[in-house]
């Protein structure tokens, strides 16, 4: 069987942060085949469904899940010449090493991400000036009918850290097609890559947390630096704690679960130091994280 279902799973141990009741079902794919028709016949019975991925950027309720959830573990990729096809299960520092060991360096600026390649796409996840758009060539995706269908990438309404799979919950990503052509020695590339990946998670605080919380403001006033993490240090926002949520002494961007953080402890965290920067900087800061409800619905800070 290329599918398995779980009953009454907790989403605590399936996200990075720690956070989250138990699921009705998870469903768990292993062969992209075989998904159109589960996902028509989750959305035709009007189950409540999402995509956890691998759970790196999300906080879910407290309350679980009433439907089902969706891990996609098909992981293949599919290589013609400087052209790659990857599942949307495959990690994305797996998939950035393979195309350094072929010299590729294209995606390196990612590498230290954490994710898989579809929740990279989905997110448009990026770092120092570098987007997964950016050498991204097609998507395929099954949407609601549990129809295949494929999209340019020019018609995916790529923005910061958003695209139109975001805007379309019913919609589930499949496959991503790159076209990559900035070719280099493959051991200054594979080098260049780990040095990044270590790099990166020496700078992230030890323990559960999905990486930065808000996303980088677009404008901020005179005298502010354009970073979630700088305006929220600024305010004070450093080793504050709300229960069993805590924002990291190390890196004020990283809302971690220091000791049995419920979403309620996020939510009323976030939502404090949300206010305090947009009094003390006129700047609303927006989520980089997702949090959802016990229906799959976005929790608005």
């Amino acid at each position: 069987m290329n599918f398995s279902i779980e009953k009454n799973v907790p989403l605590s141990s399936l996200t990075y942060f720690g956070v989250g009741g138990k699921a009705d079902e998870l469903v768990r794919i292993t062969d992209i085949q075989t998904l159109p028709e589960i996902w028509a016949e989750t959305i035709a019975l009007k189950l409540p469904h999402f995509i956890l991925g691998s759970g790196s950027n999300l906080v879910c309720s407290d309350a679980g899940f009433r439907g089902r959830i969706f891990i996609i573990e098909a992981k293949r990729t599919e290589w013609k010449e400087n052209v790659v096809t990857v599942e949307t299960g495959k990690n994305l520092q797996q998939f950035i090493l393979e195309a350094a060991g072929r010299g590729f360096s294209d995606i390196t600026n990612l590498a230290g991400i954490p994710g898989t390649v579809g929740g990279a796409v989905r997110g448009n996840a990026g770092a120092f000036g570098s987007e997964t758009k950016d050498c991204l060539q097609s998507v395929q995706f099954c949407d609601e009918n549990g129809m295949i269908r494929i999209l340019p990438a020019r018609e995916c309404l790529f923005e910061y850290r958003e695209s139109i799979f975001k805007k379309n919950p019913q919609w589930c990503i499949l496959r991503a097609t790159f076209r990559l052509t900035n070719k280099i020695e493959r051991d200054t590339a594979m080098n260049n890559a780990q040095k990044l990946i270590q790099e990166r998670w020496q700078k992230y605080p030890p323990g559960k947390c999905g990486g930065s919380f808000f996303k980088n403001p677009t404008t901020v006033p005179d005298g502010a630096m354009p970073y979630a993490g700088w305006l929220l240090e600024n305010s004070g926002a450093k080793g504050d704690q709300i229960g069993g949520a805590k924002f990291s002494e190390k890196h004020a961007n990283f809302l971690m679960n220091a000791e049995n953080a419920t979403q309620k402890d996020v939510l009323e965290l976030a939502r404090k130091w949300h206010k305090i920067v947009l009094d003390t900087y006129g700047v609303s800061l927006e989520p980089e994280v997702m949090l959802i409800d016990e229906y799959g619905k976005r929790v608005e800070i």
